[in-house]
């Protein structure tokens, strides 16, 4: 939760790009102990306030980016009615510039699984029973590899079963 109050401390920073500065320290996954002390003396509160101004910019900026918002109207309206007037639209502003390089980041950073580029497959019936022959290509962070396997009648038939499984549920979900 953004704690707006706390917000307020950005009214004591020395310029507007000092403002920018410390939301960029916000999206900063590892805020130094120097970058906290500087922050804490040039707005003049406690490390502890700091770390929270730091939390509650990070959860602004965080949701915004989160939830896609990309006009200045709709991030004003996230501010309290009482909240100062400059300040909201010093945020917006830096938010707005800001934010493309800190979605990028996030991006980045994002554990995400591997996803199937493209599958080729095979019949075989030179064995006993026919068999099929299974070519993945699975892309990730690391590049492109391929996954080969074989299927029995049987194997497949399970496959495909749990494949209609998950067709439907997705079927339900849109």
């Amino acid at each position: 939760m953004v704690d707006f109050n706390i917000l307020n401390l950005l009214l004591k920073a020395k310029s507007k790009d000092f403002v920018k500065k410390i939301c960029h320290q916000a999206m900063t996954r590892d805020v130094s102990e120097d970058a906290l002390n500087l922050i804490s003396s040039t707005i003049d509160c406690s490390a502890e306030e700091t770390r929270s101004l730091l939390t509650s910019l990070n959860t602004l900026i965080s949701g915004i980016i989160r939830d896609s918002i990309t006009s200045a109207e709709d991030i004003q309206e996230l501010f309290p009615e009482d909240f100062h007037k400059s300040l909201a639209s010093l945020l917006t502003k830096i938010i707005l510039e800001l934010s493309p390089i800190w979605k990028q980041d996030i991006s980045e950073n994002l554990v995400s699984l591997p996803k199937l580029s493209s599958f080729s497959w095979s019949i075989s019936s030179q064995q006993e029973a026919p068999v099929c022959f299974l070519n993945l290509n699975i892309k990730d962070k690391s590049g492109t590899q391929s996954v080969n396997t074989h299927l029995t009648k049987e194997s497949l038939a399970s496959l495909l079963s749990g494949l209609k499984q998950m067709k439907s549920q997705i079927s339900q979900h849109t």
